[in-house]
């Protein structure tokens, strides 16, 4: 897929320092690709704690430790 961006010289440079690619196209890939990874992160981060825990782990590990099902 072919992109046009208008970044200067010096932020095409900055980018290829931070990410030590050599070539420009993988420098600004590498760079996208960083971003959208901290962004998963961050809605990982703001999702924590949004789920009510319910309290139950002592009758799910009976019901899975019970007494084997009848075979046939």
């Amino acid at each position: 897929m072919s992109v046009t961006l208008d970044l200067t010289q010096e932020e095409i440079a900055q980018l290829r320092d931070i990410t030590k690619e050599p070539n420009d196209a993988q420098a600004v890939a590498l760079a996208a690709r960083e971003i959208l990874r901290r962004s998963r992160l961050q809605e990982l981060k703001l999702a924590s704690g949004r789920e009510d825990f319910v309290n139950n782990w002592r009758q799910s590990e009976a019901a899975e430790l019970g007494p084997p099902l009848p075979i046939g």
